[in-house]
């Protein structure tokens, strides 16, 4: 496998998403500007004037990790992966791109063992998104990119967004008390997201994630099972949809390396399919002229 990334056009793409993001979900000074705010917290906390929901929190303004080196190339063929998850679950408010990123590479710095069942499922996709196998090596973690001054985690090849870009859950914990009505009115933002990052392979983790992403997709046609062709706005991509990887379930958890079957019997195979399909191995094939993602006739 041979790597290579264009990191003037990751730049471009913080630098749109960033402005897009200022104007429409949080300002500068750390405010969250979203002309759907109110309705979200609305939805959990209560309409003013009305007791509280006891134990519910809500933390807005919440956003995307973006690696620097997004813009990938694997042999020749553009390897843009998003990760599609639902909330951070997290108390913190107004965190920015640059805080994200900083965040996810906080995590990329941890052995594999450490880090929590979601990363760890992030860190199976990614490999495989590459190529690789599921390990807990750190060799099987980086990237020899050409002119990269050194080895490229993955976790800084790769983007991360959220569906809701604020969280509602039980205080004190991460038990989400998000909602429908906060997966509706975020749609128009990870729709922007999309189309401005261009994702060739979005991975979905979580069944509600999925049906709410669903509202965007249209051209619709099943590659394999878990694994669509989708058209999101402008954008052709390929998603590939599981559970969470901390999910409560064995049979659905795949947060591990150990007693994990649903990240052997379903991920794997999956993530496989894409990988060939991308590649070149039924109908994927690159847009003459701008090197972007097309789909063969």
């Amino acid at each position: 496998m041979t790597a290579a990334g264009d990191t003037v056009a990751t730049a471009r793409r913080l630098d749109e998403l960033g402005r897009y993001m200022t104007e429409q979900v949080l300002s500068p000074t750390g405010v969250c500007v979203c002309g759907r705010l109110d309705s979200c917290r609305q939805s959990v906390l209560g309409r003013s004037g009305r007791a509280p929901r006891p134990g519910a929190a809500f933390a807005p303004g919440q956003l995307s990790h973006v690696g620097h080196h997004y813009d990938l190339v694997i042999d020749g063929v553009p390897s843009r992966t998003l990760v599609i998850a639902m909330e951070t679950g997290r108390a913190r408010e107004g965190v920015t791109l640059k805080e994200r990123h900083a965040e996810v590479m906080q995590s990329a710095g941890l052995a594999f063992t450490a880090r929590n069942p979601h990363m760890r499922g992030v860190t199976s996709a990614l490999r495989l998104a590459v190529g690789r196998e599921p390990g807990a090596d750190r060799d099987g973690e980086q990237l020899h990119v050409a002119g990269a001054t050194g080895p490229v985690h993955l976790f800084d090849a790769y983007a991360m967004a959220n569906m809701r870009l604020c969280s509602a859950f039980v205080a004190g914990s991460t038990k989400s008390l998000g909602n429908a009505t906060m997966s509706r009115n975020c749609a128009p933002h990870m729709a922007a997201t999309i189309d401005i990052l261009q994702p060739t392979l979005c991975i979905v983790q979580g069944v509600e994630v999925h049906r709410a992403l669903t509202a965007l997709m249209s051209r619709r046609r099943e590659i394999a099972p878990h694994l669509e062709q989708v058209r999101i706005g402008g954008v052709d991509t390929l998603v590939a949809a599981f559970t969470h990887p901390s999910a409560m379930r064995l049979t659905d958890h795949w947060g591990r390396l150990t007693s994990a079957p649903y990240l052997y019997e379903t991920v794997v195979p999956t993530m496989r399919t894409a990988y060939r399909w991308l590649q070149g191995d039924g109908g994927y094939s690159p847009t003459p002229g701008d090197g972007d993602a097309g789909w063969a006739a």
